[in-house]
């Protein structure tokens, strides 16, 4: 009867030890981590020539070839472009995606961890320069997003205009709807040639508002 006891005691003694051992696994395990951050900088965009546009994906992390003024409207392939100091994002009169944005002003990027959705604003139209005619400058209605007309401040009256970061952080929606923040950084490479737009970035994979 005792042997019978002590057999039993130690069954016992061995589940619970065994699940104790999983339960402190299970405390252990980390969470899955689906936020992509990083610095991207951009090849030569044109600023020149009003329709030429730079336009990268999200989905990709990378920049995309074979969208132009002829299909950038229905591409779904593209979530944000680049013109001069104009950005465009793939929704509203831009494109047939989700894209939309916000300017949250000049806060701490880091410090921005949850997307405000009900502040965003879907891209319309913008004037862009368009070359210089007989009477002066030329303008054209193109579609992008206003939201994002502050992200540098520039000159105009210098030959050629000079631009510089607003260090504005702007949030917005990729074409799919997921949630990312952006910082224009620079619009010049390390030699200083104009037109090589730097920029840093959190993109929310998951489809979550939180950064």
């Amino acid at each position: 009867m005792k042997n019978s006891i002590k057999l039993l005691s130690l069954v016992l003694l061995s589940s619970s030890l065994i699940f104790s051992s999983c339960e402190k696994e299970e405390e252990v395990e980390e969470p899955v981590v689906t936020i992509n951050t990083g610095t991207v900088s951009l090849t030569k965009q044109n600023n020149v020539t009003p329709d030429v546009w730079v336009y990268y994906s999200f989905t990709t992390m990378a920049e995309l070839s074979g969208i132009d003024s002829s299909n950038f409207a229905t591409s779904t392939d593209w979530d944000i472009a680049f013109h001069s100091r104009h950005v465009r994002l793939n929704g509203g009169q831009s494109g047939a995606g989700m894209g939309e944005s916000y300017d949250a002003g000049i806060v701490d990027f880091d410090g921005l961890t949850d997307a405000n959705e009900t502040t965003f604003v879907k891209d319309s139209t913008i004037q862009i320069y368009a070359g210089m005619g007989d009477f002066g400058p030329i303008y054209i209605t193109s579609p992008a997003s206003t939201v994002f007309e502050n992200a540098f401040d520039y000159d105009e009256n210098t030959h050629p205009p000079t631009y510089s970061a607003s260090n504005h952080v702007y949030v917005f929606k990729t074409q799919a709807g997921k949630y990312a923040k952006i910082q224009l950084l620079d619009y010049y490479n390390e030699t200083g040639d104009s037109g090589y737009i730097t920029f840093k970035y959190s993109y929310q994979t998951d489809g979550t508002s939180k950064f």
